[in-house]
């Protein structure tokens, strides 16, 4: 019960959609970084 109590207490009600949401918003900005990398190596 214990360690059912403090997985409960690591997942927020909310994590369930932002578990999903948070490795799409990353992997966005990630894509910009590297976007904006190889614009600036072009146009340097």
């Amino acid at each position: 019960m214990k360690t059912e109590f403090n997985h409960a207490a690591n997942n927020s009600p909310r994590s369930g959609s932002s578990k999903k949401v948070t490795p799409v918003v990353w992997a966005a900005i990630v894509a910009m970084m590297i976007a904006l990398a190889i614009w600036f190596g072009l146009h340097a």
